[in-house]
């Protein structure tokens, strides 16, 4: 990704202006997740600290996929450039692309790149260049108006557009369903929600993608009942003797793999494999042999979804760290700001002060905290004094904090630190956790 840049935005609906991170050269070539920020809507989406508003920002952009020699371009027209103003604009995005590509690279195609006139007409060329037809567009755009009829339609009317569009009603149809229903009950919409609840069930039972995610569903529960029938105590021997057993049943081996993503390493893929060699019967090899293809392709799908993740907590703090304003920066990206990105955080922090580069020691530091801190604040009042008491280093200032802060020290407060310690207890960490279990003792003297 190119360098975003910070731009004054005035808010539309408070007018107070404020600092805001736009990106405007995507280039999947150096940054694989813009595609995915990109067609989710999550780029250039601002954030208001003086109202809260929250909506994207119309700004000239350039998406890039070297792979596809893909280059287009989005002007928005309510910007009302002059012809002029847009060349210039279109041409050093152009130069900024060709210059961050190898001197052999392909360039040809960057001179004569698509427009896109709206941002779904840049997410479609998109779209269809990884072979997603407007056909296919259509069809889901199909689905959610038909959807909204459905939540609308009389009782006597569903009956005639269920029949009329029973075409349309595969796996995706069945997921905007119960999406659709559980939005409905958690604002309260109960009647409907079971409206919902019921046109799936009756899908599920008549459409083909029903039946088979109802197979799933069983597969599941099977799966599930026999891990827990297993204990905690599950060795890998006993993981591999249920795949064994389950080798006819495609889909049980597949709910086995999602149940048992921990086991998947190389020492169940050996014996499976010595289960496939004893095999009795040419039958059973080959079952036994289809059930290990399908947890090798479920274990490399994590390994590449564990990657891609990684990579983009990477990328989301190599934007921060680029940015002359770190607070806005991290603000901008709130929302790729998870236990990944900490852990990324983290870990560069520390080579970097191995490796005694203060500067970008000093930048991570910052970042560190400014995270902290947000994080902080959206904490529930019971974490953010438990963090305040773990972060004193004598009884006596943790019983002073507790004392300052004797109204929220609840039995939810209590019931997390008593947890706190028993992990502490069984990370061998007796210390902290007697430290902890006296800070316990104190605090319920005061519920």
């Amino acid at each position: 990704m190119a360098r975003p840049i910070q731009q004054t935005i005035t808010c539309p609906q408070c007018g107070q202006p404020f600092p805001a991170i736009m990106e405007q050269l995507l280039d999947v070539g150096i940054d694989p997740g813009v595609k995915d920020r990109l067609l989710s809507g999550r780029v250039n989406v601002i954030s208001c600290p003086h109202c809260g508003y929250q909506g994207a920002v119309s700004t000239p952009i350039m998406y890039h996929d070297p792979d596809k020699q893909m280059a287009i371009i989005h002007v928005p027209m309510e910007l009302n450039l002059s012809t002029s103003d847009r060349e210039r604009i279109i041409g050093d995005m152009t130069n900024a692309i060709m210059k961050s590509l190898p001197e052999d690279a392909p360039k040809g195609y960057l001179l004569q790149p698509s427009m896109a006139l709206t941002m779904q007409g840049l997410v479609e060329q998109i779209l269809e260049a990884d072979g997603i037809t407007r056909e296919m567009l259509d069809a889901e755009r199909k689905k959610i108006e038909l959807l909204g009829e459905l939540v609308e339609a009389k009782s006597d009317e569903v009956d005639r557009l269920l029949d009329e569009n029973f075409d349309l009603f595969d796996r995706s149809f069945l997921e905007m369903l119960s999406y659709m229903a559980q939005s409905a009950s958690q604002s309260g919409d109960s009647r409907t929600s079971l409206r919902l609840l019921n046109i799936r069930q009756r899908l599920m039972e008549t459409t083909e993608a029903g039946q088979e995610m109802l197979e799933e569903q069983q597969a599941l529960i099977e799966a599930s009942e026999e891990i827990q029938e297993l204990g905690e105590g599950i060795t890998r021997e006993q993981y591999v003797d249920l795949i064994a057993n389950a080798a006819y049943n495609p889909k049980k081996v597949q709910a086995l793999a999602a149940l048992g993503r921990v086991f998947l390493d190389y020492t169940t893929f050996q014996l499976l494999t010595e289960r496939i060699e004893a095999a009795e019967s040419d039958e059973e090899a080959g079952a036994l042999a289809d059930a290990r293809e399908t947890l090798l392709a479920i274990s490399a799908e994590y390994e590449k979804h564990s990657r891609a993740i990684i990579e983009q907590a990477v990328t989301t703090l190599k934007s921060i760290l680029q940015s002359s304003d770190i607070k806005a920066a991290i603000h901008a990206n709130l929302n790729r700001i998870d236990q990944t990105f900490l852990s990324v955080l983290q870990a560069n922090l520390e080579e970097s002060q191995r490796s005694g580069n203060v500067e970008i020691s000093r930048r991570l530091q910052e970042v560190r905290d400014e995270v902290l801190q947000l994080l902080e604040q959206a904490a529930p009042p019971e974490v953010r004094l438990l963090n305040q008491l773990l972060a004193v280093e004598t009884d006596e200032e943790a019983i002073a904090v507790l004392a300052e802060n004797s109204g929220g020290v609840t039995e939810e407060l209590l019931a997390i630190m008593e947890d706190l310690a028993q992990q502490l207890r069984q990370g061998g960490n007796e210390e902290s956790a007697k430290r902890l279990d006296t800070i316990v003792d104190q605090a319920r003297t005061m519920v």
